[in-house]
């Protein structure tokens, strides 16, 4: 059976879980933000900051408080196909 791929905001998900710092760069598409917007409009927190020796682009990563990975876990089985709804 073929591999499923991913979007990117399951990837991007995928590395907030593995406790790695994303910024809108490391995402080859267009309009990279969109992303992040998506991911927080499920009430998943992140935590963003600006390392101006980095660029401009903002640093971002995923809260780690227990209810904040719970809600990013169900998103992403959710946009991985694994179930209906999200709580």
């Amino acid at each position: 059976m073929a591999k499923k791929k991913l979007s990117h905001t399951a990837k991007i998900l995928q590395k907030f879980l593995n406790g790695e710092t994303v910024i809108s760069s490391d995402v080859f598409a267009s309009n990279t933000n969109q992303y992040f917007g998506h991911i927080k409009d499920q009430g998943i927190e992140l935590i963003e900051w600006n390392d101006t020796t980095k660029g401009r682009h903002l640093n971002r990563r995923l809260k780690m408080t227990e209810e904040n990975i719970e809600k990013a876990k169900k998103y992403l089985h959710k946009l991985a196909g694994n179930i209906d709804d999200v709580a």
